[in-house]
């Protein structure tokens, strides 16, 4: 069984999870666009306090196909919750 706990390359330390409320948001279209958008944890080194979005869930909680407005409203009421709002930018 492969090891399922991220490790900080530069520290050699295990990532701790430092929240469990992450939204990545995929852009695509020259970052115009949202594609999907994640739920995730984000953990970070606790020697040199890198961060990283990991433990998805096996589906996007929204795509492109629900529509951008939709999409873009999803992102504005999460982060209004206290959601952590991660982009990824191509």
């Amino acid at each position: 069984m492969r090891p399922r706990k991220p490790v900080c390359v530069k520290c050699n330390k295990t990532l701790q999870c430092e929240s469990i409320n992450g939204r990545l948001v995929e852009l695509f279209q020259n970052n115009e666009m949202i594609y999907k958008i994640w739920h995730c944890d984000i953990y970070k080194c606790p020697k040199c306090g890198m961060q990283i979005c990991y433990g998805f869930g096996d589906k996007p909680a929204m795509t492109d196909i629900d529509g951008q407005d939709k999409c873009a409203e999803y992102v504005k009421t999460e982060r209004s919750l206290g959601k952590i709002i991660v982009y990824d930018y191509e």
